[in-house]
């Protein structure tokens, strides 16, 4: 979403901080995500149906690292330009809808899938055979590219509004719905197993470990679900505050929304990975420098698993 009104009253320190951040967040997304990708394709242990799902994820946020951040870098810089800004920005705007829809949509799935796992175990691998998962995967993907191509269809001042708010809408606010509605569901099913957990049963292991496991997974979706609410709602709200006509409340807190929302790719990663056994070990097995760190490193481990 292009804002060169406020981006020509940026100074060059505002510019320099805002582009500095970009870089750092986008190299962040970069190496986050590419790490994440190398262990699915490296570890067969780790292509499984779920983290198809979180691989489709860090596609997606890879992307964000590679393209958009370099983007908004370029934007920051060349925006008091306006002949330049009106050339590209549609292109601009294209890639903003596109890397929008292929997070969120991913994230969407990533928690269908642990509701589906947490509510129909028996049945899940029938609900999400490999081939289903790939059909779903590409749905996304091809949402995400074509649906910003109504940007095109919308000129520079005439809709733009409207069109801006129905692309929120349809990239977060609806995708936010559905991530917090699974997410309540699937932390109520692990209270709600945890006290059927007899006292006498507490001693069978595999009744342990299920309750383990299923406390895990809800507070790893209180995560995602609490980083993506805190992350993405402000640039919701001001989209909004955008539609109803407050520009000049819109022009000065839109560019800090924005790179707040795209910080999400670089920490995604992290929180999977930190909060998944096999990820971990995959990862201190893959690279050897962090082996001398696994006693610190399970220790963190352990205090966020808590």
């Amino acid at each position: 979403m292009n804002n060169t009104e406020y981006d020509n009253h940026l100074s060059t320190a505002a510019k320099t901080v805002l582009s500095t951040w970009y870089g750092l967040t986008g190299l962040g997304a970069i190496i986050g995500n590419g790490v994440v990708l190398w262990l699915i394709i490296t570890k067969r242990s780790l292509r499984t149906i779920s983290n198809l799902f979180l691989s489709s994820l860090a596609a997606a946020d890879l992307l964000v690292g590679f393209v958009i951040q370099p983007v908004w870098i370029s934007v920051r810089y060349t925006a008091y330009n306006v002949d330049r800004v009106q050339t590209y920005g549609k292109a601009i705007d294209y890639l903003w809808i596109h890397t929008t829809v292929a997070t969120t949509f991913n994230l969407c799935c990533v928690t269908l899938d642990r509701h589906i796992a947490i509510f129909h175990p028996l049945r899940y691998e029938g609900i999400l055979s490999r081939k289903r998962c790939y059909v779903l995967i590409a749905t996304v993907w091809f949402m995400s590219l074509v649906l910003p191509c109504s940007r095109f269809l919308v000129e520079d001042v005439i809709g733009l509004p409207a069109l801006y708010i129905s692309f929120t809408i349809i990239t977060v606010l609806i995708p936010m719905i559905i991530i917090i509605l699974c997410s309540i569901r699937i932390l109520k099913a692990a209270s709600v197993q945890s006290k059927r957990i007899s006292v006498s049963t507490v001693q069978n292991l595999e009744a342990v470990k299920t309750r383990k496991k299923n406390f895990k997974a809800a507070k790893t979706i209180s995560i995602v679900v609490g980083l993506f609410v805190a992350f993405w709602l402000p640039s919701l709200v001001t989209s909004l505050v955008h539609y109803v006509g407050i520009r000049a409340i819109f022009f000065k807190v839109w560019t800090p929304v924005e790179a707040l929302s795209m910080t999400l790719s670089a920490i995604n990663p992290w929180v999977y990975c930190l909060r998944n056994a096999e990820f971990y070990q995959a990862l201190t097995g893959t690279f050897r420098f962090l082996r001398g760190r696994n006693s610190a490193q399970n220790e963190i481990r352990r205090s966020i698993e808590r």
